[in-house]
């Protein structure tokens, strides 16, 4: 590696996502080698079994051995949130920008005590490159009576710690639960469909890192995260209570009250959608506002067109075939569809207009506010001039 690359700084990055250092009543991140080296030795003390322990000895033996091959290489440690995974992940975030601001680190070198620990690969990669990643497995006696300690503690793991409960006590602890409920109801024979739906769900919950994906929309705009879960619910809900109300089965009359049903749902999820972009926008004073405003506009449309399809669908229940094509005709739906097209276009290139003139208003101005400056800084100059002249 060349020297302009070994003089890069590096940051070596103990992570602990579960929190357990903090027993010790230190607030986190924790950096540079003294200071990673005290508390290392005070948590060995106070947790000489725990896993962690030796990881941030790992952390410290990386840095040691980089910096005596002459990289210029820090050392930190950092912690998530014991309680919820959610806040674990915004909190691990928070924690590396911070290192990396303190640091004026480029690169990070990752170091922790299991599989776990290293989902927290994506959140710091999306801050920093990583160079590498190095995983502590503590070696253990192979004795009958170590064994039976050792399982002990990871029982007691289960037990105490809230991310590991979750999975090893919530969800047999559900399943019994909803099996119970089930018996109580007379639904026994429900009950294996619903554990597998509980387990696939964790399962798909924990597989595809829901709990980290949510965090990060959260964090990016929890208005619009609001707003998309309660358009989902507004959907789910408009849905069941179609299956529940229409039979479907019964041909062109029934997708016609289905449309009737489901139209107010799908407004107001639409409505929710378009308004918690607004919402955004508002705040943000983005001047591209206008394109929710014309979506409030389709809405309206929508609707109308919405209950002129179910009417259609009404009448052709009791149309022969070869007279379908006239409710289509003399309902007026070609008329709306037209009438739809030609607002939303207008819209749009009326707003796009006004948007290209606010621009050029706003550069123009910017020009000028440039120009005065300028003009300020050379009478300032002259002023400065004349004085040291006299």
């Amino acid at each position: 590696m060349s020297f302009k690359e070994r003089k890069k700084k590096i940051v070596v990055l103990c992570v602990d996502r579960d929190a357990d250092i903090r027993v010790l009543n230190i607030r986190t991140p924790i950096i540079g080698f003294n200071n990673v080296l005290k508390v290392a030795t005070e948590y060995a003390l106070r947790r000489p079994e725990d896993a962690d322990a030796n990881a941030v000895f790992a952390a410290l033996n990386v840095a040691k051995r980089l910096k005596d091959e002459g990289y210029n290489v820090e050392v930190a440690i950092i912690t998530g949130d014991p309680t919820d995974d959610l806040k674990a992940g915004i909190k691990i975030k928070e924690e590396t920008k911070e290192v990396l601001e303190k640091t004026g680190a480029s690169s990070a070198i990752i170091v922790s005590d299991g599989a776990d620990d290293e989902l927290i690969i994506p959140i710091v990669s999306s801050l920093t490159p990583i160079e590498s990643v190095k995983r502590v497995i503590v070696e253990q006696s192979r004795g009958v009576e170590e064994t039976y300690i050792l399982i002990g503690r990871y029982l007691r793991k289960i037990v105490e710690e809230p991310r590991f409960s979750r999975i090893f006590l919530g969800v047999p602890g559900l399943i019994i639960l909803v099996a119970s409920i089930f018996a109580a109801i007379g639904l026994i024979d429900k009950v294996v469909l619903a554990a597998l739906a509980i387990i696939g769900f964790t399962m798909i919950y924990r597989g595809f890192s829901l709990d980290r994906k949510i965090a990060e929309w959260w964090e990016s705009s929890p208005v619009i995260f609001v707003s998309t879960i309660l358009a989902v619910f507004s959907i789910v809900l408009g849905t069941s209570y179609m299956l529940l109300v229409v039979d479907l089965s019964k041909g062109v009359l029934a997708w016609s009250q289905a449309i009737y049903v489901i139209t107010p749902f799908i407004i107001i999820s639409i409505t929710l959608l378009l308004g918690g972009k607004a919402i955004v926008k508002v705040i943000r004073r983005d001047i591209k506002i206008w394109h929710e405003a014309v979506g409030f506009v389709f809405i309206v449309l929508l609707f109308k067109i919405l209950n002129i399809t179910a009417g259609i669908l009404e009448q052709v229940a009791y149309t022969s075939p070869s007279e379908i094509i006239n409710p289509v005709l003399s309902s007026g739906l070609f008329l709306w569809l037209g009438v739809t097209i030609g607002v939303i276009g207008f819209l749009t290139g009326l707003f796009t207009l006004i948007e290209k003139s606010v621009k050029e208003d706003i550069l123009r101005k910017r020009a000028l506010a440039r120009l005065k400056i300028r003009a300020r800084l050379k009478r300032l100059r002259a002023a400065t001039k004349v004085k040291e002249k006299s």
